[in-house]
């Protein structure tokens, strides 16, 4: 008898972890779920800035600003990037000068996505990424008359 109630009492055991580790990583693999969506139309909550940096040009002229945005809810980041100005004629041999774009990266395996700012627009928006046990950063670029200026957050 004693035995038998042993038996029972570590299968049942067993299967509460097992039922604990299904819980526990169901955050993760939901967020995975993620990966590329519009975080506008996502649903996701909690949403937050959680890094961000100035975006110049090579003689330190402030041309926008650059952020890492995160969402609780969903585990998620993306990139945004918000130009000071609209951006003009730009991404075609004739305008001569590239569009401004964005970044996010996930440093695990480096999964990204990116986002143009696109003539008489002044910001953009990635799709997100997985944050869920993992940090990720946003970059942009900006084609200026000083040259070509890359910029970075820190990571999240």
């Amino acid at each position: 008898m004693r035995t038998l109630l042993r038996r029972t009492a570590l299968a049942g055991t067993s299967l509460l972890f097992a039922a604990a580790g299904l819980v526990a990583t169901g955050g993760s693999a939901q967020a995975a779920t993620y990966d590329g969506w519009d975080p506008a139309s996502s649903g996701c909550s909690g949403i937050s800035t959680v890094s961000s940096a100035a975006m110049t040009d090579p003689h330190g002229n402030h041309l926008g600003t650059l952020e890492l945005r995160y969402s609780s809810g969903c585990r998620t980041t993306w990139a945004r990037v918000t130009m000071d100005y609209t951006q003009g004629a730009c991404g075609t041999s004739s305008a001569g000068v590239a569009c401004a774009k964005g970044w996010i990266i996930r440093n695990s395996d480096g999964a990204s996505y990116s986002c143009t700012v696109t003539e008489g627009r002044s910001s953009c928006y990635t799709p997100m990424v997985n944050d869920a046990g993992v940090s990720s950063y946003a970059q942009s670029y900006t084609d200026t008359a000083g040259g070509d200026k890359y910029t970075r957050t820190a990571s999240y």
